[in-house]
């Protein structure tokens, strides 16, 4: 447990001694006078400890992390953005939502506090959550309920700039002494606590923390490690911690238990707790991760089946389950984001989506676990699934809840849906499931399969084909359909079918094992497709099983090696083994966080079971892998 369970106690204390404005701060080795800046040690706590007046009965606290400064907002374009002009709508509405963190425990009877430039005519904080609304002031508190860890939106009309946001405590003092202790949510707390003056409203500074200095995220380009054991294993703790720490353990939270799908290198921030089907990954890699002694000497009996399964119920609980609703039995999918839509944002719920998660997580952890309710909800899914693939040519990729209708489109990713089919058939051995896999691999064949191997980008019941864009990741969500469809019905043809895409995708791989974010253009102008390097790698090792083909396995280990040379291992604590991302789809999706760095937590569970898959194959033919990727 050495290298994960860090010490959460360690406290900093700040003793205030009162002599008429003179105020001295007494910390861990340290004394020094207010009025400078006063350094806080790397810490998970803060412990603040005041002499006061014995008259002083009460005392506010104000917290303020240095991750908003500055602030961001949805409107942010990246400086490095190759074509900024395209990033907005023009014209461009006039409202915003701006994004302050919150990186320390949520106690109790806390509150935020927004302070306008001016006062705006509406303000939702976290809407697609609440769904409240609130005449505009120049200051306003927010419960500690509705805020929440990490990454919070609040949206404003007209677009008024939020220059303050802070986290306010009433704190009780007993005969002149305070004593207040709260969490830090990351691997370390850099911002400032100040108390206030009850007399004049004052603030006086107690605490100090600067963060680092700003080091920027490299984005390919690691030092190459070579696939030996010690490296894998090391790779694989990497990640397996990196997956942790980006769970969303605000129980107030409606997404409570879930993943925060991002974590965002340039802003210091998790993002997307509502990106509900990407944490499928993460559940099956968790689970395979406790099989490997390497990683589980680290962790109590049962500690990542069980941190898999809070994710997995997350996922539960976030299912239609009224069953006059068209979307009956579907998981949320998402909230997609969008300066134009009411309030930033879009609630979806997606079929093929939802068999994604039920594939990687509900099925699996129905096996590790014995929970009958992920079987049950999988049977569920497939049979809305069943209803909606004899209504329709091909099932519609989204049904957006707040508009209540389906989409007119279904993209290549949707493919990947067979995924669930698979598990669920291999789980019961039931010949409906097969026949469903089967079916709806053949439905997305029709619309989408070219005579080249790739897919179609998408089919839209009204306009027809949207053709291929080459891009890699969704290639990829093609790539697994293919390859689960041939898993759960092994003489349907989709193995030749998963060979003839294979074979295109090989070809534009780079010599490092990357491939960029549209696979057959410059890098320059697309960047690293970090989430479908790592995709890719895992389905050459899934069709190396399939074919034994030591061309596919070459591809594989090229991939993987680019993978773990590239995770993260620089000075941001909370982005460690990670792989950082810099496209027009960072933060997935072209209208939010576009040519930022970022890490996708999916994207990390890939690889992670990529490196399981190699290490499978080690201890069948113990060896080194020295090939240069």
């Amino acid at each position: 447990m050495a290298n994960v369970q860090r010490d959460l106690s360690v406290s900093v204390f700040a003793t205030r001694l009162l002599r008429r404005g003179l105020v001295a701060l007494v910390g861990i080795g340290w004394v020094a006078v207010v009025g400078g800046a006063t350094p806080l040690p790397a810490t998970r706590a803060i412990e603040v400890t005041l002499t006061l007046p014995v008259d002083v009965k009460e005392v506010e606290l104000r917290f303020r992390s240095a991750r908003n400064r500055p602030m961001s907002k949805i409107t942010d374009i990246s400086p490095t953005h190759p074509a900024p002009a395209t990033v907005l709508p023009s014209p461009k509405p006039d409202k915003e939502v701006w994004y302050p963190v919150v990186d320390l425990q949520l106690n109790a009877g806390v509150t935020g506090v927004l302070r306008w430039q001016t006062a705006p005519r509406l303000i939702a904080v976290n809407h697609h959550f609440h769904g409240k609304t609130e005449a505009g002031q120049l200051e306003m508190s927010v419960a500690a309920q509705q805020l929440e860890s990490w990454e919070n939106s609040v949206y404003c009309e007209p677009a008024v700039a939020l220059e303050d946001f802070y986290l306010r405590a009433l704190v009780p003092v007993i005969n002149g002494g305070l004593k207040y202790s709260v969490q830090g949510l990351g691997e370390e707390w850099a911002g400032t606590v100040a108390r206030v003056e009850a007399s004049t409203g004052k603030e006086i500074e107690i605490l100090r923390r600067d963060p680092r200095p700003f080091v920027s995220a490299q984005v390919g380009g690691g030092a190459t490690r070579p696939l030996t054991r010690g490296n894998l294993e090391q790779s694989l703790r990497d990640s397996v911690n990196y997956l942790l720490r980006s769970q969303n353990r605000n129980l107030a939270s409606p997404t409570a238990g879930g993943l925060h799908l991002f974590y965002d290198l340039d802003a210091q921030t998790y993002r997307s707790s509502h990106w509900i089907w990407g944490a499928g990954p993460a559940v099956s890699a968790l689970l395979e991760a406790e099989k490997i002694p390497a990683v589980a000497k680290d962790f109590p009996d049962r500690q990542l089946t069980d941190r898999a399964d809070e994710i997995g119920r997350s996922g539960l609980a976030l299912r239609i389950m009224d069953p006059a609703h068209p979307a009956y039995g579907i998981s949320l999918s998402r909230w997609r984001r969008a300066i134009d839509l009411p309030f930033g944002y879009e609630q979806c719920a997606a079929v093929s989506d939802a068999l994604f998660l039920s594939g990687w997580a509900w099925i699996p952890l129905y096996r590790a676990t014995g929970n009958i309710e992920y079987l049950r909800a999988t049977e569920l899914l497939a049979a809305s699934t069943a209803r909606l693939m004899k209504a329709y040519e091909l099932v519609p990729q989204d049904y957006y809840v707040d508009r209540r209708e389906w989409s007119e489109h279904t993209i290549d990713e949707s493919g990947f849906g067979v995924e669930g089919l698979r598990a669920l058939f291999e789980c019961t051995h039931d010949p409906r499931y097969q026949r469903q896999a089967d079916d709806y691999m053949k439905q997305h064949l029709a619309k989408l399969a070219r005579a080249d191997g790739l897919w179609e980008r998408g089919w839209n019941r009204r306009t027809g084909v949207m053709p291929t864009i080459r891009m890699t990741r969704g290639l990829g969500w093609s790539m697994e359909g293919l390859l689960a469809a041939h898993e759960a019905v092994p003489m349907g043809g989709y193995l030749a079918q998963a060979q003839r895409l294979a074979e295109q995708m090989a070809q534009w791989q780079r010599p490092d094992g990357c491939w960029v974010f549209i696979a057959d253009q410059p890098i320059e102008r697309h960047g690293i497709s970090e989430k479908g390097t790592a995709l890719w790698s895992l389905h050459f090792y899934r069709l190396y099983r399939a074919t034994g083909d030591a061309r596919h396995l070459a591809v594989a280990r090229r991939a993987l090696a680019w993978c773990i040379s590239n995770q993260y291992r620089g000075p941001d604590r909370q982005a460690l083994g990670g792989i950082v991302g810099m496209t027009e789809h960072s933060a997935v999706g072209a209208g939010h966080r576009a040519w930022f760095k970022v890490t996708c937590a999916y994207t990390t569970g890939f690889a992670a079971l990529a490196v399981m898959e190699e290490l499978k194959l080690l201890a069948i033919e113990p060896r080194i892998f020295t090939e240069k990727p």
